[in-house]
């Protein structure tokens, strides 16, 4: 009997403690009716012009925003203020000290532009991350990285100098976001689906079905950031699904038993949930246009006529890819090498569908996907020897 007392006793201060930490946050504070109050913590040097801007706007907002509590750090002057920054950029992971830096809801802002533009962004921010604390009740992972993301391309959209016409600027960071991914698993899939089908109606249509399916998550992740990092834990267990049937495909094609359904159903459903998992990487260029397109002055039909062309963009080097593969194939010395690519590529689905199944955030990761590459690349040549 005492020791079920004194476990329980253990759980209640632990709960306890948890819960302390959860009320004394140093990023909020909630009212009795559940009202949020948002802390802000500026990183300013007094010869630094941008942290004057920042300082004047924040000074207005806060001003006339009594749910914002605002605290100054000067740097420069105050040896506190440059530990205290020493340590926030610690809890992430970073080492640069530049100013101005702007703190809320653990997530940093680097840089400030001007009101109508860097100022926007931040209360957008801001009073996301209030309404999400008064809805959960506590300041969430999703939130924080819905904020990171976001923070991370407003740091990018602060530090532009020039002025470029809305074309070049859509063109510009479109083919940016397509052609320097954070990982190739996404591209390496789109390949594998066209290495294991011969016939080439069949290859056109996966492949079609599979960069659909990349942009519908593409497009989802930038326009509805906040509602992405809220379903991806969810997806954990449609991923291990996901991940087993590609296997169960890969033995079928061995038996030379492939069922056309599965071919296509498989390369709409592994476009659609590689990119959500590869879209999770810290530089996303796809907020930097979301939070441009946010800042300009445009009609609906406008914004929809934007969006159309920077996610068309998005899907030329898989229509490329498409397009040249196909027309290589016409040639006999490259059709020579299609049983090579077809181990190749099934040899691709299985390292898609193990990441699935163990971690999938791998699929985030640059590093891991060229190694993945290299060492397929070699097994496929030995496989083809024997």
């Amino acid at each position: 009997m005492k020791t079920a007392y004194k476990v329980l006793l253990f759980f209640f201060l632990l709960s306890s403690n948890l819960w302390a930490s959860d009320t004394a946050s140093p990023w909020y504070t909630l009212s009795a009716d559940k009202k949020a109050t948002i802390n802000v913590e500026l990183f300013l040097s007094s010869t630094c012009p941008h942290c004057h801007k920042a300082d004047d706007f924040f000074r207005e907002i806060g001003a006339k925003s009594p749910e914002l509590k605002i605290k100054r750090n000067v740097i420069n002057e105050d040896k506190d203020a440059l530990l205290r920054f020493n340590q926030l950029l610690s809890e992430q992971h970073m080492d640069d000290f530049s100013v101005p830096s702007i703190y809320f809801c653990d997530s940093r802002w680097l840089g400030f532009a001007s009101a109508e533009t860097t100022g926007k962004d931040l209360m957008r921010a801001i009073n996301y991350c209030k309404q999400q604390i008064e809805k959960n009740g506590t300041l969430t992972k999703a939130t924080v990285d819905t904020l990171r993301h976001w923070a991370n391309a407003n740091k990018f959209d602060s530090g532009m100098v020039e002025s470029p016409s809305v074309f070049s600027y859509i063109l510009t960071i479109a083919l940016t976001d397509a052609f320097a991914p954070c990982a190739f698993f996404v591209f390496i899939g789109f390949l594998a689906f066209l290495f294991i089908e011969a016939n080439r109606k069949k290859q056109i249509t996966a492949g079609l079905l599979y960069a659909a399916a990349v942009v519908i998550t593409h497009y989802i992740q930038q326009a509805h950031t906040s509602g992405f990092y809220l379903m991806l834990p969810w997806l954990r267990i449609p991923a291990i699904f996901l991940g087993f049937l590609a296997i169960y495909f890969v033995m079928q094609h061995y038996k030379k038993q492939v069922d056309s359904t599965l071919y296509f159903s498989l390369a709409f459903l592994l476009g659609l949930i590689v990119t959500a998992y590869q879209q999770t990487c810290v530089m996303n260029w796809a907020y930097i246009f979301e939070q441009w397109l946010n800042n300009q002055k445009l009609s609906t039909i406008q914004v929809g006529f934007y969006q159309l062309l920077y996610q068309s963009l998005y899907a030329l080097p898989l229509l490329l890819t498409l397009f040249i593969y196909l027309s290589l194939l016409k040639l006999k010395r490259a059709a020579a090498w299609q049983p090579r690519l077809l181990t190749l590529g099934l040899l691709f689905l299985v390292a898609i569908a193990l990441c699935l199944i163990a971690y999938p955030m791998l699929l985030s990761y640059l590093a891991v996907s060229v190694v993945t590459i290299l060492i397929l690349a070699i097994c496929s040549r030995f496989l083809n020897l024997t």
